[in-house]
C-alpha cells in the first residue's frame, strides 16, 4: 500500500509551524520531503524522523537531553571563551556552569541532601542562580526557587510546605531568617551568597558561604551519582496566589525539557543569539527562557532590572528581549530612543506574565517595525502557546500551541463545546506540570479529560479560540454574567486611562449579587475624574455593567513579574460604601 501523501499546510498543521518555516526546514533538508514541481508532499515517516531528530538535543553536544543536567553536558568542548551566562562583569561559559554546579552538587550531598530532596533557592537576578539550580538537579534535589523580596511570613509559609532540607539563599534574606526560625525545621545547610556575617540561634544546622564552595575543589575527583528519571520532580513553583492560595506546581525533567524545545523551536534559536531577561529568573517565563538558550547553545544576558536591560540592549546589541507590561510601559515612554536604536538587532520581544493593550502593543510595534513580538500563553502549569491578535487589536487568539500538548474547550459537564460556544480551556500532553505539591493532585474535576486551567474562551466557527479570561473572576450582576476583560477594554479605550482593572464586591443593599468596581491608572500628567470615566463607560456598556465606583489609583497592586493581584483589589472594593442610586438592575429582566 502506498504511503499517504500530506501537503505543506497540513504538515505545518501536524507539526504547530509556520508554513514559511516548514518550507525553510524542507530546503534546508532538516525536514525530508518529495518536491513535485514546486509543490512539497510528505510521508508519517517524513514527519516522524523530524520529530525525532527534534527530540531534546542540544546544539552542543547532538546528544539528546534526558535530564535537564544533560543541557550543560559537553561544555568542556565548548571552543574559545564565548560566554553561556552574564550578568553585569561576570561571564561564564556554559564549561564552567557545568563545573561550578559539580562542586555545589558535591556541597550539597555531602550535608545530607539526598534525591527527592526539596532545596529552596531565595536568589536574586545573577548567575549563581542558574548554577544552584543545576547543582541541585545533580544531587538529585527538586529545586524551590523563589525571589529576594518575598516577605519573611510568605517566605515562612513556603518552608512549612515544602519541608527542605537545605537553603541557597542571599545576604539580604540570610539578615531575615531570624524572624522565621521555627519554619527551619528539618533544614540541614543553609549556604549563604556574598556571607559578611554569622547566624545565630542555628546550632543544628550548618552555615556555609556559597562563594567559598564554588571556589573549593574539595571532592573534584568525585564522581556524582545518577541525578534520577526523566519524569522525576525536578523543581516546586509556587504560584504567585493572583487567584487565590499559592500553591506549589511541581514539574519533571521531561516537561521542563518539552517546554524548552518548543520555545527553541517557535523562536529559531541559533547559537548566534542572546536574550536579555530583567524578570525575576524563577518565574516560569524567565525560566523557559533560560533553558531554551542553554538548549540552543546560545547566550543569556541577566540583569536586576528594566532599566540595566536597556543598558544592556544598548551596549551588548542582542536579539531578544524579555519584558512584562510594567516594564514594557516603561521603555516606551521614557526610553524610545533606546528601542529604535535596537529595531536594527532585536529578532523578537517577548511579553509575559500579564495582558498588555493593544495601544501598548501598537506603540511598541511602531518602535520596532522589523522586530517581532511575541505575548505566550502560558500558565505556571503548562507553557502551552503563542497568541496572536485578533479583533480590537487584543493579542487573545491561540496561535501556536506547543507539540505533544494538546488543547480544547469544554462545557462546565465536560462535553465539548461547539462552534460559538464558550468553555474551559482544557490542556493535556507534554510541557503540563505533574501536579500540586505535595500528593500530586491537578485540583481537576474531571481527571480523564486533563488539566482544566479555570481560563474562559470561545471557539470561532473557523475553529480558533479566542481568550476572554478566568472564570473565576466572571462576576454575577442581576442574574447577568460580567465578563471583567470586557469592561477593562472598554476602560483603556479612555484617552486619559493608562490602565485599568475590574472587580467584584457583594452589594451592600442586598439587591444584587454582586457589583462591578473599576481601578484604573491615569496616563502621566492626565487629569482623571471618575464622572468622566463612568460617562465613556455608559456610552459602550450596558447600564448593568458600568462601574458603581470608580477607584483612582497611582497603581494597581501587582506581582514582582506584574501580574494583577485581584484579591487585594476585592478586598478594597468590599469596604468601600455604595450608593444605592449607583446601583443598576438589568433592564427588561427581574432581580432573581
Amino acid at each position: 500500500m502506498p504511503a499517504k501523501l500530506y501537503s505543506a499546510p497540513q504538515v505545518a498543521s501536524m507539526l504547530s509551524l509556520e508554513v514559511d518555516t516548514l518550507y525553510r526546514y524542507a530546503r534546508a533538508g532538516r525536514l525530508r520531503g518529495l518536491k513535485v514541481g514546486k509543490l512539497w508532499r510528505f510521508t508519517d515517516a517524513d514527519v516522524e524522523q523530524f520529530l525525532q531528530g527534534r527530540r531534546y538535543v542540544p546544539a552542543r553536544t547532538g546528544a539528546p537531553a534526558v535530564l535537564l543536567p544533560d543541557l550543560l553536558r559537553g561544555g568542556t568542548h565548548q571552543s574559545g571563551d564565548q560566554a553561556g551566562a552574564i550578568c553585569g562583569a561576570d561571564r561564564r561559559t556554559h564549561a564552567e556552569i557545568d563545573l561550578l554546579s559539580d562542586r555545589l552538587a558535591r556541597a550539597l550531598i555531602r550535608n545530607g541532601v539526598t534525591p527527592g530532596d526539596r532545596v529552596v533557592a531565595v536568589l536574586p537576578n545573577c548567575l549563581e542562580f542558574l548554577t544552584a539550580a543545576f547543582a541541585v538537579w545533580k544531587a538529585g534535589g527538586v529545586f524551590v526557587p523563589d525571589y529576594t523580596g518575598i516577605p519573611p511570613v510568605a517566605l515562612a509559609r513556603i518552608l512549612a510546605d515544602a519541608r527542605p532540607a537545605a537553603l541557597i539563599v542571599d545576604r539580604s534574606v540570610a539578615e531575615r531568617l531570624e524572624e522565621i526560625r521555627d519554619a527551619l525545621g528539618g533544614v540541614r545547610l543553609i549556604l549563604v551568597r556574598e556571607r559578611t556575617f554569622e547566624l545565630s540561634g542555628l546550632d543544628a544546622i550548618a552555615v556555609e558561604s556559597l562563594d567559598a564552595v564554588l571556589e573549593s575543589d574539595e571532592g573534584s575527583g568525585v564522581p556524582l551519582p545518577p541525578s534520577g528519571a526523566p519524569d522525576d520532580i525536578a523543581s516546586i513553583t509556587y504560584t504567585s496566589g493572583s487567584t487565590g492560595t499559592p500553591k506549589g506546581v511541581m514539574h519533571s525533567h521531561e516537561s521542563w525539557l518539552a517546554a524548552a524545545e518548543f520555545t527553541r523551536d517557535f523562536l529559531e534559536l541559533s547559537e548566534h543569539d542572546a536574550v536579555v531577561i530583567p524578570l525575576p529568573l524563577h518565574h516560569g517565563l524567565a525560566f523557559r527562557h533560560m533553558l531554551a538558550y542553554l538548549l540552543a547553545n546560545a547566550t543569556i544576558v541577566i540583569t536586576a532590572d528594566i532599566y540595566q536591560a536597556l543598558k544592556a540592549v544598548r551596549e551588548r546589541r542582542p536579539t531578544a528581549l524579555l519584558l512584562v507590561p510594567a516594564a514594557c510601559h516603561i521603555a516606551i515612554e521614557h526610553f524610545a530612543t533606546v528601542l529604535r536604536e535596537a529595531a536594527s538587532h532585536l529578532r523578537y520581544v517577548e511579553i509575559g506574565a500579564a495582558s498588555t493593550t493593544p495601544e501598548r502593543l501598537r506603540q511598541l510595534r511602531e518602535l520596532l517595525p522589523r522586530t517581532a513580538v511575541h505575548v505566550p500563553y502560558g500558565l505556571t502549569e503548562a507553557r502551552v502557546a503563542y497568541l496572536r491578535t485578533g479583533k480590537d487589536g487584543v493579542c487573545n487568539r491561540i496561535g501556536r500551541t506547543a507539540p505533544g500538548l494538546s488543547l480544547r474547550l469544554v462545557r462546565q459537564d465536560g462535553g465539548a463545546v461547539a462552534p460559538g460556544e464558550t468553555g474551559e480551556i482544557v490542556i493535556q500532553g507534554q510541557g503540563l506540570m505533574v501536579g500540586y505539591w505535595p500528593d500530586g493532585t491537578a485540583a481537576d474535576r474531571h481527571p480523564e479529560l486533563g488539566f482544566r486551567t479555570g481560563d474562559l474562551a470561545r471557539l470561532d466557527h473557523n475553529g480558533e479560540v479566542e481568550l476572554l479570561g478566568r472564570l473565576d473572576d466572571m462576576l454575577k450582576v442581576g442574574g447577568r454574567k460580567v465578563n471583567p476583560a470586557e469592561l477593562e477594554l472598554v476602560l483603556s479605550k479612555h484617552p486619559a486611562v493608562q490602565e485599568a482593572a475590574v472587580v467584584g464586591a457583594p452589594d451592600p443593599s442586598g439587591i444584587l449579587e454582586s457589583v462591578v468596581h473599576a481601578f484604573v491608572v491615569p496616563r502621566h500628567e492626565a487629569t482623571l475624574r471618575p464622572a468622566d470615566v463612568a460617562a465613556h463607560c455608559r456610552r459602550q456598556l450596558e447600564s448593568y455593567k458600568v462601574p458603581v465606583e470608580i477607584h483612582i489609583r497611582t497603581s494597581l497592586p501587582k506581582s514582582p513579574v506584574g501580574k494583577l493581584l485581584r484579591p487585594l483589589l476585592v478586598s478594597q472594593a468590599s469596604a468601600t460604601p455604595v450608593a444605592a442610586e449607583n446601583t443598576h438592575l438589568p433592564e427588561g429582566e427581574p432581580c432573581p
